[in-house]
């Protein structure tokens, strides 16, 4: 018996029975390898991508293997199978998907991938290697014959935190302590601001992405992960002897910072380094400390344009609400 059909029937392609539109329907988790070349170094990331597109409401569905098809077919054409912008691989990606879904007027690309790299690291004075999450994505927009493309680039790094406000209840206590045995106030001054003073300490997570116009400047991913990396009380790092341990415990109790803190000094890292780059350009800032003394954890978290960001920066929005 021949089981294959002269005439397959194209399911997707009929009328939807609910008449109501879907605004992300596609495919997630896509394992791909890609070879990445930058500044003279070639690196493999082992990525996932997902690929999705908005639905009319009168169509039951979309073709899903055309998703899947426009990745291996833009990933086989970009310069011999490696690229330099996981972003831009994205957006050709968005691109191609815009093409052959039919009626669909957005297409959204996201990936992540493990990136290792290099970094010189304060709390023990020279560099370490650690595995970072790279974050890449773009958003394509149809308009007639027209498709605006916005880029993505972001990170995920982690670190280490250390509580203000416990470390000042430890200065307060070690004062009264020290007083007590007779010491003077320049004495007690002296030793407070010598020694570093006990704090709770977090394991946090620090997540830049930053949102771009296709013909925008580039964003190394390198930088982003710079400023992630410096605005905890201390970066993580993989293997440290006795004395770089102490060095790094020093360092983080000389930095305290509440989950508040960091995503403020990221923002105006940001600020200063991207200064050139469109004004609505959008940065999206997620800091998460996972605490260590409490049951809870704390989150602070911020989306706002370049342009809104600099006005509060220089004082033009002080009392109003970031959006």
């Amino acid at each position: 018996m021949n089981l294959n059909s002269k005439k397959l029937s194209d399911v997707q392609s009929d009328e939807s029975k609910i008449q109501i539109g879907i605004r992300r329907v596609g495919v997630s988790d896509i394992p791909k390898i890609i070879r990445r070349k930058r500044f003279g170094e070639y690196n493999e990331l082992s990525a996932k991508i997902d690929v999705y597109v908005d639905l009319l409401p009168s169509k039951r569905g979309i073709h899903m293997s055309r998703n899947l098809e426009a990745i291996n077919e833009v990933i086989s054409t970009l310069t011999g199978e490696v690229i330099s912008d996981c972003e831009e691989l994205c957006a050709q990606i968005a691109e191609k998907v815009l093409s052959i879904q039919p009626g669909a007027t957005n297409a959204e690309v996201t990936l992540v991938a493990d990136y290792e790299m290099e970094t010189h690291s304060e709390a023990i004075g020279r560099k370490k290697s650690s595995v970072h999450k790279l974050r890449a994505g773009a958003l394509a927009h149809k308009t007639g014959e027209n498709i605006t493309i916005t880029k993505i680039i972001g990170a995920e790094v982690e670190g280490t935190t250390v509580c203000p406000c416990s470390q000042e209840l430890s200065r307060d206590f070690a004062k009264e302590k020290l007083a007590e045995e007779g010491f003077t106030e320049e004495q007690i001054d002296y030793v407070i601001e010598t020694i570093p003073l006990a704090s709770h300490n977090q394991r946090s997570k620090s997540i830049l992405v930053i949102e771009q116009p296709r013909d925008a400047e580039r964003i190394e991913l390198e930088d982003i992960i710079g400023i992630l990396e410096t605005s905890m009380s201390s970066p993580t790092h993989e293997v440290l002897k006795r004395k770089d341990e102490q060095a790094v415990v020093l360092y983080a109790h000389q930095h305290p910072a509440f989950v508040e803190d960091v995503v403020r000094s990221i923002l105006q890292k940001v600020s200063k380094k991207y200064l050139n780059q469109p004004p609505e350009t959008l940065i999206c800032v997620k800091q998460i400390n996972y605490e260590s003394i409490h049951q809870h954890n704390a989150v602070a978290e911020v989306k706002i344009s370049l342009k809104k960001l600099m006005e509060q920066l220089n004082g033009l929005e002080a009392n109003e609400d970031n959006k």
